[in-house]
């Protein structure tokens, strides 16, 4: 900084204003009347306003004036959304790439949350990626009495390297079972991993968390949440493996087996383990009573999940 007013982030091909070292300049504090005004007197975001004012104080300054020094911040360092989690195409932890979750000493200083829409998703794709530790006062990861569910989906046969069309709304359709199972036996609900055409992929490039989080915040935790250095070890290993429907039973994706109250009370309803591991809900459907206390949270389970992109757009 010893060379520059400002140093912000560089955010793809754009300086970012949410992320910027800022020298207190009398020309830096110029730079900011100017994105005052132009804020002031025409709807425009903070980032298109930052670099709007850049190149208008370079543009309108005199010859014998000196120039606003831009530097932009180390890029293998300081790293944008967009580039740290798509263009490396990391939609999970990689631990083998060198960057292991919370090793400042090989990963970037900053990883900028932005390139996706919305407060939930953020947290969401921050916790996905083991880079959130706020625990709060329910004690999101560290409690060893709450109870978890877990199930899989497996991956689905492709041919001629697309994906089946109906993987996406069968995986949805055991994600509703897996929430009414959950409900039921007064379990969280950890997430497996989806399929999106690309591979594996995680909920927000199918959902949109924003409106999921307002019916079911708190009933499901990411599919890394067993990886998180502040989930109890007695839960890591308190998982038992005791399948719903035994493997091969489901035979084609057009298969449809229903699951009642009873059936899932009589099989599960003395498990005690921390973590019980359902195996594969595809094609599995619940069936409970209208007027059964579920009734109302199945009524819930039963509306369509808004669809998304991973950038929630």
């Amino acid at each position: 900084m010893q060379n520059a007013d400002i140093a912000p982030l560089l955010d793809n091909r754009a300086l970012n204003a949410g992320f910027i070292v800022i020298n207190p300049s009398p020309l830096s504090q110029q730079l900011y009347r100017t994105i005052r005004r132009i804020t002031s007197s025409r709807r425009i975001d903070d980032q298109k306003a930052l670099n709007k004012a850049i190149r208008m104080t370079k543009r309108h300054r005199k010859r014998d004036e000196t120039v606003l020094r831009v530097n932009v911040l180390d890029k293998n360092q300081f790293l944008s959304g967009v580039n740290y989690f798509e263009k490396s195409k990391r939609k999970f932890p990689k631990l083998s790439d060198g960057c292991k979750p919370l090793n400042e000493s090989k990963c970037p200083l900053v990883v900028h949350n932005n390139w996706i829409v919305g407060k939930e998703a953020k947290i969401y794709r921050f916790r996905e990626h083991l880079m959130w530790l706020y625990d709060g006062d329910d004690r999101y990861y560290s409690s060893e009495t709450r109870k978890y569910l877990t199930y899989a989906n497996s991956k689905p046969t492709a041919s001629n390297n697309s994906l089946p069309k109906n993987v996406t709304e069968r995986e949805l359709s055991a994600l509703r079972t897996a929430l009414a199972i959950g409900h039921l036996l007064n379990r969280v609900v950890i997430l497996p991993r989806f399929h999106c055409r690309h591979g594996e992929c995680p909920l927000n490039s199918i959902v949109h968390i924003k409106t999921f989080d307002a019916r079911f915040s708190g009933c499901y935790r990411e599919s890394s949440f067993l990886q998180h250095p502040k989930v109890p070890d007695s839960v890591k290993r308190g998982l038992v493996n005791r399948e719903l429907v035994m493997h091969g039973n489901v035979q084609s994706s057009t298969d449809v087996v229903k699951m009642s109250r009873s059936d899932i009370l009589q099989r599960f309803g003395d498990e005690t383990a921390a973590v019980l591991d359902v195996g594969s809900l595809l094609g599995i459907e619940m069936s409970f009573n209208e007027t059964s206390d579920e009734s109302k949270f199945v009524s819930i389970l039963r509306q369509t999940f808004r669809r998304s992109n991973y950038r929630q757009l």
